[in-house]
Formats: C-alpha cells, structure tokens, sequence
C-alpha cells in the first residue's frame, strides 16, 4: 500500500516537516531544540496544523525543568498540543526526559527503544492511528510484446530441449514465462482509468451481486477453539493445517483385494501411449477456455491466446517425452489451491470447497492423456451403462429420465418404493493412490497407463491462497486435484463396479450421486411387501457399507436421505440406517433435488415447476 508524502519548506535549522496524505492530512515535525538554538517556538507555529505532530529532542523535562518547562507547555496551550512522554528516561547521561512528543488532534502512544544505540540519547517509538484509503489498482499487459518476444525466444529453448534434463528445462521455461509477463504489464490507479461503459449500467454490475441468494465467497474462518479469523495470514495457515491433515495418505490394512491379489496377465499389458502430434496439441490448446485464473507460477491459460506458436513443438517434445517415460516435470505437481465456501462465508475450514489450480500447461498434458485414456476404457468395456457422469454421448437428462421410469414402472406394479440418494464425502478427495492403481491394473488397464497416472497423482504439493496471500508448502497423500479434468474420468473409472456390489436394487450414477431404488416384493399385501422391503434396505445398505469399507470411500451419513413412494397413503412404519452408525438414522423426506430436479413420492413435475417459478 503506498502513502504519499511531500515535504514542507522550513528555513529554520533543525526543523524539517513532512505531510503525510491520509483521509486527513497528517503533518509530522521533527525538532532538535538545542540551548543555542537560534529560533523560539513562536516561529514553528505557522508550521501546525490542525492534525499534528511534533517529535523531537527539546532538551526539556516537562516535570523536572520547571522554568524551561513553563515557557514550552504555555507554548504547546496556545497551539493546542498536548505532550506525550514515555516512562522511562530517555538520556543515557540523567534520568530526565527529554524526548517526546506533542500532538494536535491525535492521539498517539510513545515508548522508549530498549535496544542499543550509539547516542548519548535512547531513541523512541510512537505510533500514530491513521486510516487511508487503498488505492485501487488494476494492470494491463502489453500482449502483443509478449508475443513478439516469445517468439524471438522459440529458437533457444528448442535448443535448450534435452530430454536427461527435461525437468529443470521446463522450470526455467515456466519462470521465463511469468517473468516475461510481469515485464510486459503496466499498472495503474482504477481511479485514473475511464470506463466506457454508462454510469447506470457500473452501478448496476456493482450491485448485482447482491441479486444473488448466496455466493461462494469467503470472509473468515472459525478456527478448532471456535474463534473467528479475519486476517488472511491466519485463514492461511489455519486452512493450511486442516488441509495437511486432510489429504494425509489412509492406513488401509493389508493385504487387500486391489493391491495383493495374483494378477492376470492381458493382452494389451504392454501398450504404449500414443504420441501426441503437433496438429493435435494445436487443435487442444485451440479448443481450451482461456481463463485469467493463473497457477502455482503465476501463469494462465488466457497467455495461451498470445504465445507463438513455435513454442509448441518444444513442448511437443515434453509431452511425448512424459508419455513414454512416465515422468513428470515436479513443476507439474505445485498446486495453488483457493478456497471457496459451500454455504456461509465464515465458517470452519471443513465447509469450504478446495479448487486446484493446476499448471496450465499440465492442464494441457492432461486433456492429451485423457482421450488416450477414455480409449482404453471403451475398448475394455469398463464403464457400466449406468454411469453417465463426465461421459460423451451420456446425458444428465437421461439418467434423471431412466430413473424416473424406473421409479414408474415400479409403482405402476402396485410396489411400495425406496430411494435412497447416497452422499460421499468429499468423494474425489477421497482417492486411494495404491488401491486405484492396483484395481485398474488387474482390470486390463496397460502399464504405461497405469505408470503415467501414478506418476501424475503421487508426490503432489499445494499451498492455500486467500485474497493474496499465501500459506506454506504442505503434501497431497490421497485424493484426486478438483479442477483437472482427468480426476473425475479416472474416479468412474476407479468405481466402474460398484452396482455390481449392490445387487439388490436398481442403482443410478452421475459421477458420485449414486441413487439406489429398492422395492417390495410383487404379488404380496402391502404389509407383507412392506416388511420385505424393510429387508432389502438393510441388504442393500450392507452391501453398500461393504464396498465404501473395501474401495476407502467413506459415506457421508448425515447427508444420505431416503424417499417412500407407493400408491398407499402413509410413510413407512421403520426405521433404517447404517450397522457402523447405528445412533444416526436415514432420514425419510418429502422431496430432494436429483440431479438438479426435484423428485417427491408420487413423482410429479409440480413441485420442480412451482420451486422454478418462484426461483
């Protein structure tokens, strides 16, 4: 934050003047009143103002100098000064006090220095309250310079490409690339700076936001002793311990099915990555939002729009490279991470959502290697055909449709129903490591596959940002990063067998929503199929329990609903829940939103159409 400061002329010696711009001008004096001085008080007056202070050697103690003393206290009245003494003495040669302060119109403290000092004097510490206001600034880069210069540039990092030495090659291509960036941008005051847009329209985008019935944004945090934190350091460093201990690696005993088990050896075991060529990488990076959100080295994609051209083949060459060697620049693996509240905006650090914000050009690795991967999963016939989350050709539309006929064609056999919508908690962050790659190994999945997403997802770091600053560096032992596109793919693809496990009901998944329908036996009285489904619940959430224990994906009891329909009037007479949280039941409700509709026991549009309208 810059503050202003003019000097004011003052032809008498030893006597210097400084205004300090603030909402209210600050003038600071500083004196040395010496007994041979050849100016009296009166002649400083001009100099105060009606915000002032005057700091100062006067070789007077206002308490033990009682004639000296007179005449500058009968001075400082006629001005309006008040002095402020510290309370230790501030000469090495007496016990008097000779430096002070005298101040108009604030109110200041001063304390004597305690350290060491070459003067026969002990300096002194004062601190005086202001309140300025910032100074809005915004920058602008001069792109078109940057381009120019990126492609004077190709020339020497295509010679500079070793692939022994990959990794600090990149490192110093990425600090190039901000410190290029951070030349080329020009910043300036917002105050100075004039918009096209009408006065009308601003105020109106200023107050938009408001508009809004919630917002993500973040304000404090409530630490583990319940106490609110406001300042961004400490929001920092308190997110930065729960987020340490959060993504610290599981204790999973072993042996266990997807990492002990004899493997079998497929066909396709030694499939290598298909290179990447330079129309491909062009056409991906072509197709990639240009967003201004930068990442771990201050870089983003928007710098992709302005970046010659020529610079691609050099990272060719990197991309290939990784591919085949299944190694990854450690630049790759620095995450900046922002928070953003789920609900409130002060709240603990378990309400908020973590965003990654990988490297841009990881980013770009990522995309390449997920359509070699998706490949891989069609040609296996690993995802079920009820999953359609982050899929092509599968819709969210559909799945809602496919669900509620199966809910339909249920109730229309005179079958009392239960759906239950399972909630995982923090469901990506939740990745085994070691399990998901030794699941998709024994599922067919090559070696270089598996070794590149090992080598993507081990040894990561990150490091939390709040409104500019940041915390320290901590490691990332489980849990893919949100914000890459790989992870979701790669967690489907981690739980492609999940309804084979829960064989007693018809199960629908987007992503990790998982919702399961479970019904009574056809062809007996509504009591007796009440009863049996009674039973298939308790099989159902066993089985479930079961799969969350063996893949390390722990249930979120406390969000996990259920919803009765059936053609009779009534709610169930039973009560469900879990075997490992026996005191916390399974909620029965009248509605939940699936998929973004809202579903209610008959299975109406009625309450999607009036919540919509009055939305």
């Amino acid at each position: 934050m810059g503050i202003q400061v003019t000097k004011v002329d003052s032809k008498l010696p030893n006597v210097c003047a400084i205004d300090v711009k603030t909402d209210e001008s600050l003038r600071i004096i500083g004196v040395y009143a010496s007994d041979s001085r050849s100016w009296s008080w009166e002649e400083i007056s001009p100099l105060i103002t009606s915000k002032c202070v005057i700091f100062g050697d006067f070789n007077v103690d206002v308490f033990q100098d009682s004639n000296k003393s007179e005449k500058l206290l009968h001075w400082a009245d006629m001005n309006s000064l008040a002095p402020f003494t510290p309370d230790t003495p501030t000469s090495l040669r007496s016990d008097r006090v000779i430096d002070y302060a005298l101040a108009r119109g604030v109110n200041i403290n001063v304390q004597t220095y305690k350290g060491r000092t070459t003067s026969d004097h002990l300096p002194i510490l004062s601190s005086i309250p202001v309140s300025i206001k910032q100074n809005l600034t915004d920058k602008n880069v001069h792109w078109k310079v940057f381009s120019l210069f990126s492609e004077y540039t190709s020339s020497f990092w295509e010679k500079s490409w070793d692939s022994k030495s990959f990794d600090d090659t990149y490192a110093d291509y990425v600090k190039f690339l901000f410190l290029l960036s951070a030349r080329c941008t020009v910043t300036f005051p917002l105050n100075k700076y004039r918009v096209a847009i009408p006065a009308e329209l601003r105020a109106f985008m200023s107050t938009k936001r408001f508009l809004k019935p919630s917002s993500s944004s973040l304000h404090a945090l409530i630490d583990p002793a319940g106490d609110i934190i406001k300042d961004h350091e400490s929001m920092c460093e308190v997110a930065a311990n729960f987020y340490e201990d959060f993504f610290k690696e599981q204790e999973v005993v072993r042996p266990h099915p997807y990492t002990d088990t004899p493997l079998t050896n497929f066909d396709n075991i030694d499939e290598p990555i298909p290179d990447v060529s330079l129309d491909e990488l062009l056409e991906v990076v072509h197709m990639k939002r240009k967003k201004k959100s930068v990442d771990a080295h201050g870089i983003s994609n928007f710098m992709f729009n302005f970046l010659s051209s020529s610079n691609w083949t050099f990272l060719l060459n990197l991309y290939n490279c990784s591919f085949q060697s299944s190694i990854l620049p450690r630049a790759w693996k620095d995450t900046r991470i922002i928070l953003l509240a789920k609900k409130e905006s002060i709240c603990s650090p378990s309400a908020t959502r973590p965003i990654s914000l990988l490297d841009v050009f990881q980013k770009v690795g990522e995309k390449l290697f997920l359509t070699r991967f998706q490949d891989v999963l069609y040609r296996r016939g690993l995802l079920p055909d009820n999953q359609s989350g982050f899929r092509d050709n599968f819709r969210l539309q559909t799945r809602v449709i496919l669900f509620l006929e199966d809910v339909y064609s249920l109730m229309a056999n005179s079958a009392p129903v239960c759906t239950i919508l399972i909630d995982f908690r923090s469901a990506f962050d939740q990745l085994w490591y070691t399990g998901c790659i030794g699941k998709l190994r024994r599922l067919g999945v090559p070696l270089a596959y598996l070794n590149w997403i090992e080598a993507w997802l081990c040894n990561r770091r990150a490091f939390i940002e709040v409104n500019g600053n940041r915390s320290r560096w901590f490691n990332i032992g489980k849990g893919g990063p949100q914000g890459g596109i790989l992870t979701p793919c790669l967690f489907i693809a981690f739980h492609c067998d999940m309804g084979q496990f829960l064989s007693g009901c018809t199960s629908h998944f987007f992503a990790d929503d998982l919702a399961a329908i479970v019904s009574g036996q056809i062809g007996l009285s509504y009591t007796d199929q009440c009863l049996d489904l009674e039973k298939r619940i308790k099989l159902f959430l066993d089985q479930l329990e079961y799969y969350a224990c063996l893949s390390v994906q722990p249930i979120n009891f406390t969000k996990t609903v259920a919803l009765f329909s059936a053609r009779a009037i009534g709610l169930p007479k039973f009560d469900i829940n879990f075997d490992s949280n026996n005191e916390e039941k399974i909620s029965w409700v009248n509605e939940f939103k699936y998929l973004g509709y809202w579903v209610t026991p008959k299975m109406g549009w009625g309450t999607m159409l009036k919540k919509t309208m009055t939305k």
